[in-house]
């Protein structure tokens, strides 16, 4: 076992509300996968307007923020290692396989900017950063594994955690993260794909993993946000009412809430059709896709009452919660998945501070 060089090293997962805390150390090996012991996880809420679609707004009000995580309180031990993996903004960030009619040999770092604009929205080379790894070489295509971001938007994350005196390992598209934590390591899923649905407060994202990669992702616009906003203006209510009304009634019909109900059931229609769209995208665009069998949930706006069954109906999908802590394979008493389930990216970024075991693809 190689020793980590980032000692105590932790993954922060910064979202528009919240910033995500989870510090993991690899302690052995079990069956030759790597254990792992929890050492932290925490979390701290943002208001609304620090950040907003991933955009540093008030980037000396979020350093604050991450300095008290940072600190913790008295129930909570300081974090002292200075390394840190972190996330980008799954709405300013791009992933997606790419299949190149090239032998891997001929395929030259000049060669990827090119490969990359006819696939990628906004893939600059100029403007963004791209990187890329080869996932496979065949006898005369290539797999690419491309992730891009916007050179503003990796270097105001930079620029702030390192204000804070930490050292960025690794700015990791949340997609991989998600991937890391809610795959099974080691497990071969032979002739069908896992697709990942993270909901969060502010923002939703899709995940596509299959032939053992990540394959593309794509932001969805449902949140807890949204269906808290949608109770409050049709019931003109204030947040704290509609979001009570929200987690009380969720999509389980009851007599004495019809109308909120009913402001719950329009907004997961769109988005059950938003992830039908996606779908059948990934089947019509990418060479070999094997069928989605399996939706996993995560993220707290996942714990809607009801959800998974709903979706699972609609879409003749079996669907199912994450577990969040399963790759750390250890005997050690966790938190509940259920309480933690909104700690999917986080704990996917750990895992690569800790070691990087599963997903080897160093994509940003």
């Amino acid at each position: 076992m190689f020793a980590n060089p980032f000692t105590d090293a932790f993954g922060l997962d910064i979202g528009d509300l919240s910033i995500k805390l989870v510090q993991l150390k690899r302690v052995g090996s079990s069956n030759t996968k790597p254990r792992f012991k929890l050492l932290n996880y925490r979390s701290i809420e943002l208001p609304p307007g620090l950040i907003v679609n991933g955009e540093l707004e008030k980037p000396e009000e979020v350093r604050k923020r991450i300095l008290r995580l940072i600190a913790g309180n008295k129930h909570q031990k300081p974090i002292k290692s200075p390394w840190v993996v972190a996330s980008l903004p799954e709405t300013k960030s791009f992933i997606k396989l790419i299949t190149v009619k090239k032998k891997s040999d001929n395929i030259i770092e000049d060669d990827i900017p090119q490969i990359a604009k006819k696939h990628i929205p906004f893939a600059d080379n100029e403007e963004s950063y791209i990187h890329h790894q080869i996932i496979r070489s065949g006898t005369d295509t290539t797999e690419i594994l491309v992730g891009t971001i916007p050179k503003r938007i990796a270097d105001a994350y930079t620029y702030l955690l390192e204000s804070v005196g930490l050292g960025v390992i690794s700015l990791e598209i949340e997609a991989l993260a998600l991937a890391r934590a809610m795959i099974t390591a080691d497990k071969s899923y032979e002739g069908e794909s896992r697709a990942i649905l993270d909901i969060g407060a502010a923002r939703s994202s899709l995940v596509f993993f299959d032939h053992g990669v990540v394959q593309f992702s794509t932001s969805l616009p449902f949140s807890g946000e949204v269906l808290t906003t949608a109770i409050s203006q049709e019931q003109k209510i204030d947040p704290e009412e509609a979001e009570s009304k929200k987690i009380n009634t969720g999509l389980i019909f009851k007599k004495n809430s019809p109308a909120i109900w009913t402001i719950l059931m329009k907004q997961t229609d769109t988005l059950i059709k938003q992830i039908n769209t996606a779908i059948n995208f990934y089947y019509s665009h990418f060479p070999n896709a094997n069928r989605v069998k399996k939706i996993i949930l995560c993220g707290g706006g996942s714990k809607l009452a009801g959800l998974d069954k709903i979706i699972a109906t609609r879409l003749k999908i079996s669907v199912r919660y994450g577990r969040t802590w399963k790759n750390l394979y250890t005997t050690q008493s966790l938190p509940s998945d259920n309480d933690s389930i909104n700690y999917a990216t986080s704990v996917g970024l750990a895992l690569r501070a800790a070691e990087n075991p599963f997903f080897p693809y160093e994509i940003l």
